[in-house]
């Protein structure tokens, strides 16, 4: 088999990627005679010349995902448009062919389609594939409508965590026993389902209700959280459920394994991420979901059984009130709203309350119907797990001759022994540690950024309001002074009109004193022409 490089996703802090990457190569192992990959990179790291430079030199193809790679709000980058963060000038440097394997649309409700970016990125990516597997139908329908038309087909490739059953020595013969009552939950309403308009409250307290249900009928519960985000939730359900006991699968000291060699021992399980789904499937459990994201729904059809995923809708909804959320619902779910329903006869705390008791119900009663044909669930979904066997056999097949292997012998199939899973496991174990170290420093780089420019956004408004309270003040200053001088001028106007009266009154005064010494000489020379008529008449009678 050729030499392969593979791009993945070193992690521990997500359950469901830490096991994908190295069953995808156990995968190719299995399949293809002990494929020997030279090495690996992290998809989410720019992709440089140099890395590029080596992949010619030593491998002969390289092999990219599986995961939920097509998401533009995870790894965002103006490169690619999509998680592989590569350019399109570097990814033409690339001179071996590429192999896209079990990889999937992963867009969360409400999120947009996908940019001119991603498309003529992904379209390229195509081009240079020999195989182009999707893991679910949803996404081939989705990327055929997206994609233009290309020689290169796009096949149903599944996940191979669904296969691990059959991958895996220590796991083959092993399968839960679908009569006994016991059952796995992970589950989480992230933020980008809340801001599709998914009420977080409503459904976790329906999961908590409907647990709390499952033990009262002699369930044994336990709480598998994959991720650090789904610990709140796990919390919530020892707390408010004491029986429900916790398997973390997140962190550095759980091994890629542990989630299989779990869950082949629990027959049934409930999640909200499409690993919970997959990785059960896989060891022979049987997988419920809640209706939180479409790749829920193309799974669960895809294994031909689409009532294995629970509406969560209307009650699980932001939208709408209660009393017709009840009513849609209707039997059962009309019975919780009066009060009388399976998982608790009190409604007294509101509309969350009696939407979460609604929700409870639906799950309980999906869970109890599968546990009803429990067996016979069970032999039709190893019947699909042997046809996704057989459908990757065969492309492993397809993929060894469009690398040049045909009219080779077929090397028998050679499942992974215990040894090689321990040895696969520290190798994990170590990239794991120092990617996640490396993680932390970005996310801390990051949190330093975020925080640096939350501090330069503060100061940049402090400084806007000081700068517009200085103008203000300088405002108010200059009416101040504009004021002060329009009073100088007033007090000027005021003096001088002062002034003038002043003047004014003394001459007034002036001419009152000439007006009446005028008047007085005016009177005695009247006085004196009438003597003097007087002394003339006199001196006539005489």
């Amino acid at each position: 088999m050729a030499d392969l490089f593979h791009f993945d996703i070193p992690t521990w802090g997500n359950y469901g990627d830490k096991a994908l990457f190295p069953v995808v190569r156990d995968a190719f192992r299995t399949f293809d005679g002990e494929a020997a990959f030279t090495s690996a990179a992290a998809l989410r790291r720019e992709v440089d010349g140099g890395l590029v430079d080596r992949i010619n030199a030593r491998a002969d193809a390289v092999v990219i995902g599986g995961g939920g790679l097509f998401l533009q709000d995870t790894n965002p980058n103006r490169l690619s448009g999509w998680q592989w963060k590569i350019s399109a000038e570097t990814l033409a440097g690339i001179e071996v062919p590429l192999i896209v394997y079990a990889v999937g649309d992963n867009r969360f409700p409400g999120q947009p389609e996908f940019d001119d970016l991603l498309r003529t990125h992904v379209e390229q990516v195509r081009e240079q594939s020999v195989f182009f597997g999707l893991r679910n139908s949803g996404s081939i329908a989705s990327m055929s409508a997206l994609l233009g038309p290309s020689a290169v087909p796009i096949d149903f490739q599944p996940c191979p965590t669904t296969l691990g059953g059959l991958l895996y020595e220590p796991l083959q013969g092993s399968r839960p026993d679908p009569r006994e009552k016991l059952i796995a939950i992970q589950m989480l309403v992230h933020g980008r389902q809340q801001a599709a308009g998914y009420d977080a409250e409503v459904i976790h307290r329906a999961v908590v209700d409907s647990a709390r249900a499952l033990v009262a009928d002699g369930w044994r519960v336990l709480s598998v959280p994959f991720h650090p985000d789904d610990a709140e939730v796990s919390r919530r359900l020892r707390a408010e459920v004491p029986e429900v006991e916790e398997i973390r699968l997140w962190g550095a000291d759980i091994g890629f394994f542990s989630g299989f060699t779990l869950f082949s021992s629990v027959p049934y399980v409930l999640g909200g991420r499409g690993h919970a789904q997959m990785i059960p499937f896989g060891v022979g459990s049987i997988p419920l979901s809640l209706d939180l994201h479409a790749k829920l729904g193309y799974f669960a059809h895809d294994i031909g059984h689409p009532e294995f995923v629970v509406p969560v809708g209307p009650e699980g909804m932001v939208a709408g009130g209660p009393e017709e959320r009840a009513a849609e619902a209707g039997g059962l779910g009309a019975d919780v709203a009066r009060g009388t329903g399976a998982c608790g006869a009190d409604t007294s705390d509101g509309s969350v309350g009696r939407r979460a008791r609604v929700l409870a119900d639906r799950i309980v009663a999906a869970v109890m119907d599968a546990y009803s044909y429990g067996v016979d669930l069970q032999e039709d979904l190893a019947a699909t797990r042997e046809r996704f066997w057989e459908l990757t056999r065969d492309n492993h097949r397809a993929i060894g001759d469009a690398l040049g292997e045909s009219g080779r012998p077929r090397r028998a199939v050679r499942t992974r022994s215990a040894d090689h899973v321990r040895a696969e496991e520290f190798h994990l174990a170590a990239v794991a540690e120092s990617e996640e170290a490396g993680v932390a420093q970005t996310r801390a780089l990051a949190r330093v950024r975020r925080e640096a420019g939350a501090d330069r956004a503060t100061l940049e408004r402090v400084t806007s309001e000081r700068d517009m309270a200085q103008a203000a003040l300088e405002t108010a200053q200059s009416a101040v002074d504009e004021a002060t001088a329009a009073t100088r001028e007033l007090a000027h106007e005021r003096d001088g009109l002062r002034a003038r009266a002043e003047r004014a009154e003394n001459d007034l005064r002036s001419l009152a004193g000439r007006t009446a010494q005028a008047e007085a000489r005016s009177a005695m020379a009247k006085a004196a022409k009438g003597l003097r008529r007087r002394v003339r008449r006199l001196r006539r009678t005489r």
